[in-house]
């Protein structure tokens, strides 16, 4: 099993990762649960109602089962169909090999010498900007997606360790864990706002169940979606971690990958994608444009010096990506 600079080796690093991811994952409907059944406890409470806990533990054995059927079934849905709701929120369009075969050998190579059993689809973000993501369901179902502007403006070493990067993402599986939770966060937000709503259709009803139901949606929209996001954004910062150190093994060429960074921090907003949190944390680098003012005030404060980065504890839970300084410089020491 071989070692590398970014800490201990890379299958140990694989396989910790989708434990981690696998036990973050778990704890979503754990969170619709406890969440329904504080709403409805709540809910009696505040009400006419005698007995709180026995309407509620009632409530939870005839509606309780529906929020989460629901929130379930909506989940499978995104995530079967997440990846082209991606694609199609980005602008990404296929291309064929005749339309740039230097874009798909490099992609071939990686595929190739990571063990892929087949090469992702390959697509373009009509975009000038620099970025690219990963996407997919497994990796005889992925799909790689790079910025026009990255391939103008990348040489070709740098070129290849990107798309090595990219296909790192699909070998690790982290493709497949960040579709599970952004098709869970989009679940719960659906039947929040679902529940939420139902509340101005009951309004004249004065029963109990017209005040739980908005009650249960405004936890969802709320602490459900609160949570869900630091869960999907603790997974993005890992899976980075391990792609750059995959895409460093593949090239055999980590200072390749250290200088397209460096590059991409200083464009890497894609307007098209403002607004889309779920669909920025899939790229390589931050395309908002706060992610894009991080990345350069890391690059110009904090990548020549041993200082670390002064951020907040609330902004490290809150970025979808690591420092982009903190990557580099793993790379370099690779």
């Amino acid at each position: 099993m071989t070692s590398n600079k970014f800490g201990i080796p890379l299958r140990e690093q694989i396989r910790q990762n989708q434990l981690r991811s696998t036990y973050l994952l778990a704890i979503f409907p754990v969170i619709i649960l406890m969440l329904t059944f504080l709403g409805t406890l709540l809910g009696f409470a505040f009400s006419e109602s005698k007995q709180p806990l026995d309407e509620t533990l009632r409530f939870m054995t005839t509606v309780g089962p529906f929020i989460i059927l629901g929130t379930i079934l909506w989940s499978i849905f995104g995530y079967y169909n997440g990846h082209r709701m991606i694609l199609g929120f980005s602008g990404a369009k296929p291309i064929k090999k005749a339309d740039n075969p230097a874009l798909f050998r490099a992609v071939e190579n990686a595929a190739i010498a990571a063990g892929l059993p087949k090469t992702p689809d390959i697509y373009i973000i009509p975009d000038n900007s620099l970025n690219a993501f990963a996407t997919g369901t497994k990796p005889e179902r992925s799909m790689v997606a790079i910025s026009q502007g990255l391939l103008d403006r990348l040489e070709k070493s740098e070129m290849e360790a990107v798309m090595a990067h990219e296909v790192g993402h699909i070998l690790n599986r982290d493709i497949k864990v960040m579709l599970i939770s952004v098709a869970i966060i989009g679940a719960i937000q659906l039947v929040g706002q679902i529940l939420l709503r139902s509340g101005y259709s009951s309004r004249s009803n004065s029963n109990s169940k017209g005040n739980i139901l908005p009650l249960i949606g405004f936890l969802l929209l709320t602490v459900g979606v609160f949570i869900s996001t630091l869960t999907r954004l603790a997974i993005s910062r890992e899976r980075e971690y391990l792609a750059d150190a995959t895409s460093a093994r593949i090239t055999s060429n980590p200072r390749a990958l250290a200088s397209a960074l460096r590059k991409i921090a200083a464009d890497s907003r894609i307007e098209k994608l403002d607004g889309q949190s779920s669909i920025s944390a899939l790229c390589i680098a931050d395309p908002s444009a706060q992610g894009q003012a991080n990345n350069l005030n890391s690059i110009k404060h904090h990548l020549d010096t041993d200082k670390e980065a002064k951020t907040s504890l609330l902004s490290r839970l809150l970025a979808s990506h690591p420092p982009i300084h903190d990557r580099i410089k793993k790379l370099e020491r690779y």
